[in-house]
């Protein structure tokens, strides 16, 4: 048998009282009706309550502390618990009234029968309640949108979608589920988001990456070029000597979400050009034997496991 002054936390000098409260702040954290459907805190139940048994009158604890009728006290519990077990049928809540007979008219049961009702109008709620899912593309999701879906109730819903929402985030509109047909109450309507991907967008927290390609001219000689972003083409200066993987950044260009705005991060890519002409391999060739020079000669002597990232 386990120890039920263990099992209630309190000591073996601990006063009646003491034991009453640590039995009840046990019973309202561990009660079955207060934890639907969790075996654990069921089990823990019925050892609390058997510990109480045992200890929570002083006649009771007085026969426990002297050992007496150890094993009577073991049967009377399994065939009480038998008795629950054959009555749950009749009762409400499958151990609150036989619970309630050792404290009748004390506030927990308030609150416990509170905590019922409460958990059946949550459940006839979400049946009333009513879900969609909007698929919206990657711009909309960053600069927000406003649409308008029909509910099955004949009514138009306007949706507003806040800027930089992400895929799987749920709107919820309250009283626009539908209606229960013997009450006024309605349910939610709940708006489930799926953002679409964009060729050539990453998001990365309020920033966004996008990847531009450069002529080796404008990569050598620097340029300024015109480069899409979400608001609109912006200008970009691009400084000469860059590289493919280069990344520049244009401030204010990101996602805009309460106080806070992220950037635009424009990665460089060096283009060649897709025909060669005879005139250009001949001007290279002669730049070549003047200005040649080795790509990979910063790699040579570089830690492999080293990675350095430069934004302008």
């Amino acid at each position: 048998m386990k120890n039920p002054y263990k099992i209630l936390g309190v000591s073996k000098t601990a006063a009646q009282d003491e034991i009453k409260k640590a039995y009840r702040t046990l019973v309202k954290k561990h009660h079955p009706d207060l934890n639907p459907g969790n075996k654990t805190a069921e089990e823990k139940f019925k050892e609390i309550s058997h510990a109480y048994d045992l200890i929570g009158t002083p006649e009771e604890r007085k026969k426990f502390d002297n050992g007496e009728n150890i094993e009577q006290q073991e049967q009377e519990w399994q065939g009480q618990q038998s008795q629950r077990r054959s009555s749950q049928g009749t009762r409400n809540s499958r151990y609150s009234q036989s619970f309630a007979d050792q404290f009748e008219g004390e506030d927990f049961f308030e609150e416990l029968f509170r905590s019922q009702r409460g958990q059946q109008q949550q459940q006839q709620k979400a049946q009333r309640d009513v879900h969609y899912k909007m698929d919206i593309n990657f711009r909309e999701s960053i600069l927000g949108v406003e649409k308008v879906i029909n509910l099955p109730n004949g009514k138009n819903l306007s949706v507003k979608i806040p800027t930089g929402i992400i895929s799987g985030t749920k709107l919820r509109f309250k009283n626009q589920g539908t209606q229960d047909p013997n009450e006024s109450a309605h349910g939610d309507a709940f708006i489930e988001i799926q953002v679409a991907s964009q060729e050539g967008w990453t998001r990365l927290g309020l920033d966004l990456e996008t990847e531009v390609a450069i002529s080796f001219i404008e990569g050598i000689m620097g340029a300024e070029i015109s480069v899409d972003t979400m608001y609109g083409p912006v200008m970009l200066k691009i400084p000469s000597g860059v590289n493919s993987g280069s990344k520049l950044r244009i401030r204010g260009k990101g996602i805009k979400k309460e106080n806070e705005i992220g950037n635009q991060i424009v990665i460089l890519k060096v283009m060649l050009p897709k025909i060669v002409s005879s005139e250009l391999r001949m001007a290279i060739a002669n730049w070549k034997g003047a200005y040649d020079y080795d790509p990979r000669e910063s790699l040579k002597h570089k830690d492999p496991n080293q990675r350095n990232e430069h934004i302008h």
